[in-house]
């Protein structure tokens, strides 16, 4: 088995998702191979798992003919009382026309990390986000003071790890909740990143979902790392996962 991992110009993995991933699959006894740009890569068996960025993972799945199934997972209907919010989708010009619907969070909905979710406020925030004869797509949200936000890693229905990305660390995550979520998402991916926060009264809300080729690691263990990732892309490619049974 091998996996082809993004590295820059010097040579070196590209971030600490790739490091991290080089660990777990090389404790695992696969073949690294790194690469810089996606086109370096020559070889068209889709076993070989790629790991880098949104961008080189979506265009290595293009070249080996492969479309996703499904669009952008962020906030799936079945997850929606999950969400303690309003939540709904508009595009940036329908917004900028309308400020009676401003102070809220945005983010791309049909191409994730199109930019970074943002809140919107005044007209400047809409700075880089208005693109000349194309309106773009996107999730609008109230805004939540999240104290605490966590990342649940979900392998194939199981809770594989949580791990605390941000705020407060003495807050009391409710597995009891995550795991309702877990049976809730009955369309879910064979591996995706649910993200929980909670508000400063205390609510456990939905953040977003993530789907699993490409998510930060957020200190998983390299082999839970390696075998998350490889959930997912066998799942794209329809090839096995030599992963599975650990």
């Amino acid at each position: 088995m091998r996996a082809y991992i993004q590295a820059n110009k010097n040579g070196e993995f590209y971030n600490v998702n790739a490091f991290i991933a080089f660990e777990g699959f090389t404790s695992l006894g696969w073949e690294i191979a790194k690469f810089r740009d996606i086109n370096e890569v020559k070889e068209d068996n889709p076993e070989d798992i790629v790991v880098g960025g949104i961008g080189n993972v979506r265009r290595r799945l293009e070249m080996l003919g492969i479309e996703r199934n499904r669009g952008e997972i962020d906030y799936p209907d079945s997850l929606s009382h999950y969400f303690g919010r309003k939540i709904w989708t508009t595009t940036i010009q329908q917004l900028l026309e309308n400020k009676q619907d401003w102070n809220v969070f945005v983010k791309p909905k049909d191409i994730t990390k199109k930019f970074a979710g943002k809140v919107i406020k005044e007209y400047k925030d809409f700075i880089g986000l208005i693109e000349q004869d194309k309106d773009t797509n996107i999730w609008c949200s109230e805004i939540v003071d999240f104290v605490t936000e966590w990342r649940c890693f979900i392998r194939y229905g199981e809770i594989l790890d949580v791990r605390q990305y941000k705020g407060a660390w003495d807050s009391k995550l409710d597995l009891d909740v995550i795991k309702s979520a877990v049976n809730d998402f009955v369309d879910a991916p064979a591996s995706y990143g649910l993200d929980f926060g909670i508000d400063r009264d205390g609510n456990m809300k939905l953040v977003e979902v993530n789907d699993g080729h490409s998510l930060g690691t957020y200190g998983i263990a390299p082999v839970n790392y390696a075998k998350f990732l490889s959930a997912r892309w066998s799942e794209l490619t329809g090839t096995k996962d030599y992963l599975k049974t650990l």
